[in-house]
């Protein structure tokens, strides 16, 4: 009787470590790479979520920027003359997040 118990107390010990074994055959799926899967597959639909925010968020500044340059080339030529440096900067990055944020999608 004692020896039953043992074997039992083992396999019940044991069990655990078939969950994450391969298939022995007849159809039974391999849990840690179901796990893998699911949380790669999670982790893309979330980093393509983030991505798209970013687009949009850069594509209202992007827009907004150019009102900006406009109102200021019609109402003041000599300030945009003298912060050319500045808006031609902020306009490369805006499109550097755009276009890696697009990528990214």
């Amino acid at each position: 009787m004692l020896k039953i118990i043992k074997r039992l107390y083992l396999f019940l010990i044991c069990s655990p470590v078939f969950l994450f074994s391969a298939p022995a055959g007849g159809g039974g799926t391999n849990i840690l790479k179901t796990l893998t899967t699911s949380a790669n597959e999670q982790i893309t639909e979330a980093g393509s979520s983030l991505a798209s925010i970013i687009n949009t968020v850069s594509i209202v500044f992007g827009v907004l920027w150019i009102i900006i340059l406009l109102l200021t080339a019609f109402f003041n030529v000599e300030a945009l003359k003298n912060h050319a440096k500045l808006i031609f900067g902020a306009l490369v990055i805006i499109g550097i997040v755009y276009g890696l944020s697009a990528a990214a999608m």
